[in-house]
């Protein structure tokens, strides 16, 4: 089954390994009770994938080493 975030009305945030019929109707916090809805939550990680010059890479590096009237200019490689 997979992992999904909730965060009740409280603002407790919970991950909680459900089926998918209870990732729909929501679960109860188990802080506080209430009902929690699932959120969508995203990570900071980068996909290196253990390889540090992949693609994604070179163009955050090229992105981040923009400046001015570059930031509009597309990166084909």
């Amino acid at each position: 089954m997979p992992t999904y975030d909730f965060q009740c009305a409280n603002k407790h945030i919970t991950e909680a390994i459900v089926h998918y019929s209870e990732m729909k109707e929501g679960i109860d916090c188990p802080k506080c009770d209430n009902k929690a809805e699932r959120i969508f939550s995203v990570s900071n990680a980068n996909p290196t994938f253990g390889y540090e010059m992949t693609q994604w890479n070179q163009r955050e590096k090229h992105r981040k080493s923009m400046k001015g009237n570059q930031l509009n200019q597309s990166y084909t490689g």
